[in-house]
């Protein structure tokens, strides 16, 4: 049972068997210098660990952004490197296969130079198509004075070897004469050899095939007009055929 006394609501009531009623008083403290000096001091203390939170953090973050850029940086550099690794290798390999084309192609030409360079046999077999005729040599002076290649003069060249090379053998800008000895389309649609029936021009012909078609020329202007088949080369006076004989120029 709560009871009000002189004083008021600060007072509590306490009640006892006997139904007495005794008032007690709220017991009232005063703030003493002590009490104030702790108080400010716990004040300090929690301001200091604010501050001291907040400057952890701080460099928290400072590290981390410091981190991160050298993190950033370095994968920058990796990327960098891989960049360059691989445009090394690109241009490895593509050295690498200019070089094996230029090797390829060195081989090549110097094997079509050895094909065309040959030194013809001595001895030919009438009967292949591929074998020099008889008297080649003479024939490759007529080529030499027929159709040299331009700017090579026929009384430079001494060897068999450099005449073989130095005759025009493909050209065809001499539209009536076409090929390396002077033949008309007439003579070489008439006197090619049977391997060469399906050549239209004599330019496109091996030197074989042009070297016969000459001895075949020559020997039918020899049974028609004897002792008078180097006639059909006005070449044949200038390197100094003037027999029957093939070999006179020689």
């Amino acid at each position: 049972m709560r009871v009000a006394g002189k004083y008021g609501s600060s007072a509590k009531n306490t009640t006892t068997t006997r139904g007495r009623i005794y008032m007690t008083t709220r017991k009232t403290t005063k703030s003493t210098p002590e009490d104030i000096a702790i108080a400010f001091a716990f004040t300090e203390y929690s301001a200091h660990r604010l501050r001291i939170e907040g400057e952890r953090r701080k460099r928290d973050r400072d590290l981390a952004t410091s981190v991160g850029i050298e993190i950033g940086v370095q994968r920058e550099a990796d990327r960098r490197k891989a960049r360059e690794a691989r445009i090394w290798d690109r241009g490895f390999i593509v050295g690498v296969i200019v070089a094996l084309a230029c090797i390829l192609i060195g081989l090549y030409s110097a094997s079509l130079a050895q094909g065309a360079s040959r030194p013809a046999p001595s001895v030919a077999k009438s009967t292949s198509a591929q074998a020099y005729p008889p008297h080649w040599r003479t024939w490759l002076r007529i080529g030499m004075c027929e159709q040299p290649k331009r700017g090579i003069s026929w009384h430079d060249v001494k060897t068999d070897k450099q005449r073989l090379r130095s005759i025009a053998w493909s050209q065809n800008y001499n539209h009536s004469f076409p090929g390396g000895l002077g033949l008309t389309l007439a003579n070489w649609d008439t006197f090619k050899p049977p391997s060469a029936k399906r050549i239209a021009l004599m330019s496109d012909a091996t030197i074989a095939q042009q070297l016969w078609a000459a001895e075949r020329l020559w020997r039918w202007a020899e049974r028609t007009y004897p002792t008078n088949g180097h006639t059909a080369w006005v070449c044949s006076y200038v390197i100094g055929w003037t027999t029957a004989d093939p070999d006179d120029a020689l």
